[in-house]
């Protein structure tokens, strides 16, 4: 599974777009990416409920791809929640390695 950090020209997070499958385990329970969905699913409803952010989200189950960027002007509420979702990859990539979640930045 790929992640990739969309940053800004000055380094800020503004969105994420993760793709794949982790492939963990026997094949009947992917966890690693039962943990990344649990993730992404609690970041947009918290950014949906506790924020007036701008956003737009595409889900994928066929393709298990998440795109998620912050629109309009600056949000400091949804930023704080991406750094925390942020937390979370590294946490779940520190716990099973760079073989199932790969971290990535690209500036857009």
């Amino acid at each position: 599974m790929e992640v990739n950090i969309l940053r800004d020209e000055s380094g800020r997070a503004v969105g994420i777009h993760s793709l794949g499958h982790a492939d963990y385990g026997d094949g009947k329970i992917d966890i690693v990416c039962a943990a990344i969905s649990a993730l992404e699913l609690n970041f947009v409803n918290s950014v949906n409920e506790l924020t007036n952010a701008k956003f737009d989200v595409q889900l994928s189950k066929e393709r298990g791809s998440f795109d998620f960027k912050l629109l309009g002007e600056r949000n400091e509420k949804a930023e704080l929640l991406l750094q925390s979702l942020l937390m979370g990859y590294q946490a779940v990539q520190e716990a099973y390695g760079k073989t199932y979640l790969m971290i990535r930045d690209q500036e857009v």
